[in-house]
């Protein structure tokens, strides 16, 4: 039974080492240190790995974040690992330096995000080999608090940068990504016929549902979201479509435990890197809006900052647009009426990955120690452990009861 730790390498690890010292470095050890919690992770596994190297005379150490395939038992599971990976490396080693390159030649920074030192892509032994932030100062913002306005600030100015790059760069190039890197077409639904995608989303929404259902007064949102779920995969593909104006290169994935920061000594946030592009399509930007709104944030924070968040991103766009002389093809108000249209997605991914952000460790399902066989009782035991959390954790009714309010305040459930 291969383990995620028996896929990194001597050989992956020298490459890397040469990718970022040179030529000249010389390994002397490596070790492999997880540093990650249950519940940090889902489509693989995160650790590092500390390098001791000899170079110019001296004796010097590094290290390397390292992602690997989760080596699960589990035909579903490694099947979108497959996927993942491979846009994830494309990402990184040939979209970015895409976007960065078209950023300098306008003046603008590039994206702030890890590089790519190494990928390994063979099909159930996947590596990818990124820098190691955490020397910088960069962590994780603990996500059971929910974001505040100033690291949300930091986040949508990096989004408005990284999608308008990706406007840029297809403008300048005619280059259509999707069909040029054709791993950008892959997503859930590619998975074994779109099947098991389906009923995942299917349950996402009863689950949903039985908690609107449990909590009382919200009979309304429990029949709305029963109707629901059997369109709920249609609804979800249909609101990841493209549509011009409002297409460029999503992150697809941006939500807190995707997202580090680096803190002033008085604990300001001022620095943020954006990581795992393992979902990024070609779609509305306001997917990713809603993707992060309605999974990183408590209710008051998203609702009554709205505007300001959306202004933000909005300028972040404009300034890098016009620095590459174009224009914006959608003003702040369409991106508003955008953002509220993707309304949808946002529910639909809030129900998903909210209760996943709010668990403790001990509330979190074990991947690691499943069969294919059990899928079905996976659904089960998901929803059986999602209400049960409801009355032992203190944060998700109140995380979901705000996204359902919104809902029905904005008219997207009637």
């Amino acid at each position: 039974q291969k383990t995620y730790r028996s896929l990194i390498t001597e050989s992956h690890v020298k490459q890397a080492l040469k990718a970022q010292q040179g030529s000249s470095a010389k390994l002397l050890s490596w070790t492999v240190t997880d540093f990650t919690n249950k519940g940090d992770n889902y489509a693989c596994i995160v650790t590092s790995v500390d390098v001791c190297y000899h170079k110019e005379g001296k004796d010097r150490k590094t290290s390397f974040v390292v992602k690997c395939n989760p080596c699960r038992d589990l035909p579903i599971f490694n099947e979108f690992s497959t996927i993942v990976f491979q846009k994830e490396a494309g990402y990184y080693l040939e979209l970015l330096p895409l976007f960065n390159a078209q950023l300098s030649l306008v003046g603008r920074e590039p994206i702030r995000a890890p590089h790519c030192y190494f990928a390994h892509l063979t099909k159930q032994e996947e590596v990818i080999f990124l820098g190691d932030l955490r020397p910088e100062g960069f962590k994780m913002f603990d996500r059971m608090k929910g974001m505040d306005k100033a690291h949300a600030v930091l986040v949508l100015k990096e989004l408005g940068k990284l999608h308008a790059a990706s406007i840029l760069y297809q403008k300048e190039t005619s280059v259509v990504l999707e069909d040029k890197y054709t791993y950008i077409q892959k997503d859930f639904h590619s998975m074994s016929g779109g099947d098991d995608f389906k009923k995942m989303l299917t349950s996402q929404a009863e689950n949903a549902a039985e908690i609107a259902e449990r909590i009382g007064g919200y009979e309304k949102v429990a029949d709305w979201l029963k109707d629901f779920a059997p369109s709920s995969s249609d609804v979800f593909l249909e609101q990841i479509k493209k549509c011009p104006p409002f297409d460029v290169l999503c992150h697809g994935d941006c939500w807190n435990n995707n997202i580090l920061f680096k803190y002033d000594e008085t604990g300001v946030p001022v620095d943020v890197r954006l990581l795992d592009f393992q979902i990024s399509r070609k779609a509305s930007p306001a997917t990713d809006l809603n993707y992060f709104m309605y999974t990183s944030f408590n209710g008051p924070e998203r609702k009554d900052n709205l505007e300001t968040f959306l202004n933000v991103y909005y300028e972040s766009l404009r300034e890098v647009l016009e620095a590459g002389g174009t224009k914006a093809e959608f003003t702040s108000q369409e991106l508003r009426e955008e953002y509220h249209k993707k309304n949808l997605f946002g529910l639909i991914m809030g129900m998903m990955v909210v209760p996943i952000v709010v668990s403790q460790a001990a509330e979190i399902m074990d991947l690691d120690n499943i069969t294919d066989a059990d899928y079905e009782s996976l659904v089960k035991e998901h929803r059986e452990r999602m209400l049960k959390q409801l009355d032992s954790n203190p944060l998700l009714r109140p995380r979901l009861l705000s996204i359902f309010d919104e809902m029905l305040e904005y008219g997207v459930i009637s």
